[in-house]
């Protein structure tokens, strides 16, 4: 099947379409189902036709990068082997999606760097404008309702959480300094006191956090004092080295700094007896607990730690590969828009030491600042293909 083809040109129209709509759904989706939906309907499809049909140009070029990305899922899919959760086959099919649904995401944006390069240059200005018309939807909420204990929410797909609120504006904040790097057009300076208000009203720690170390280091980096960036950096490092330590020691409770945290790992330690540090325990089919000492089920809160939980340490050192291999291909290219993406990553990776599930749970609002930063570094290509 050539790129020329009817078929071939209608899968690549309904792929660009379903992307599209897919990203724009963090902001504006009516509902986070609705979102999971457009990567079902808009994606899942046509991501496997080319998968068979396209296979050597977006598999085999370019290093074989999505084809060793298809590895790596694999192995974070490894674990569902020895998951203690009740019949395996079942374990197995239910897991066996994730890798579907994160395969999706990676072969539509592999088939946007060969064939509309210029979509994905654009990319970022799609989820500014989204981020815009989301914001405006949480003032005209927060008039509604006014301030909320633990954090007002958004609209729609911004509406389940409020931490996830303050995230995804953190991320509309960056965009926004990015788009002023750009064009230099000081209107762009209006919305940041809108969006600093935003994630102060939803009451988003994590957000909070990860702005205090990426902007700063953003800000040095870009105007070229790269060793105080380092610096800073190696500063935050250091803090965050001392926290820990004091926390260990006892001299600060790690249970009120942290949310409670600690007390919810070790709910999830406890409920994996069989847990080893190399392997893991497993991956269960089942994202949440009972946690009795919170009293009700919870999710992990912190990407980091499912990947030790179920996967040990390996999957922990496939994640970060897939970390240094994003970067890598990003100082090789060089491309301006680039710079966003790391920075998104960045902040992505700050945050998810305390927020986020596992890497192949079903699709959700951490994928924003992890998945889609990293699948975009890693399988942006040079080598670019035209189809109409």
């Amino acid at each position: 099947m050539t790129d020329t083809s009817p078929l071939f040109r209608f899968f690549s129209h309904w792929i660009v379409l379903g992307l599209v709509l897919y990203l724009a759904g963090f902001y504006i989706a009516p509902s986070s189902k609705l979102q999971y939906l457009t990567l079902y309907i808009g994606l899942i499809l046509p991501a496997l036709y080319f998968s068979f049909w396209a296979f050597r140009e977006h598999y085999l070029a370019d290093g074989k990068l999505l084809l060793w990305l298809l590895a790596a899922l694999i192995a974070f899919y490894l674990p569902s082997l020895w998951a203690e959760s009740g019949s395996l086959l079942n374990t197995l099919r239910k897991n066996l999606k994730g890798i579907l649904f994160v395969l999706s995401l990676a072969v539509a944006i592999r088939h946007l760097a060969i064939y509309y390069p210029a979509y994905l240059k654009r990319l970022p200005d799609l989820l500014l404008w989204c981020g815009m018309l989301a914001l405006a939807l949480f003032f005209i909420s927060f008039l509604q309702t006014g301030p909320r204990h633990g954090g007002n929410i958004g609209m729609g797909n911004l509406g389940d959480n409020p931490n996830e609120t303050g995230l995804a504006f953190a991320i509309t904040l960056l965009l926004a300094l990015y788009r002023y790097q750009n064009d230099h057009n000081h209107y762009w300076w209006l919305l940041i006191l809108p969006l600093l208000a935003a994630v102060y009203l939803a009451y988003s720690r994590a957000a909070m956090l990860g702005l205090a170390v990426t902007i700063p280091f953003a800000l040095l980096w870009g105007l070229g004092f790269t060793r105080a960036a380092a610096g800073f950096l190696l500063v935050c490092l250091a803090g965050s080295a001392i926290m820990i330590a004091l926390m260990i020691t006892g001299y600060l409770d790690a249970d009120s700094l942290l949310s409670r945290r600690p007390t919810l790992w070790q709910a999830f330690l406890d409920n994996s007896p069989h847990f080893n540090l190399l392997w893991g325990a497993g991956l269960t089919d089942s994202i949440t607990i009972k946690a009795e000492a919170l009293g009700r089920k919870l999710e992990p809160h912190s990407l980091f730690f499912s990947l030790i939980l179920r996967g040990g340490l390996l999957a922990l050192v496939i994640f970060c590969s897939l970390i240094a291999l994003a970067i890598t291909r990003a100082r090789q290219r060089k491309l301006t828009t680039d710079n966003i993406w790391l920075l998104v990553l960045f902040f992505g990776l700050v945050t998810q030491f305390f927020e986020g599930v596992y890497p192949l749970r079903p699709p959700n609002s951490f994928w924003l600042y992890t998945w889609l930063p990293l699948l975009i570094l890693i399988l942006t290509t040079t080598r670019l293909r035209a189809t109409s």
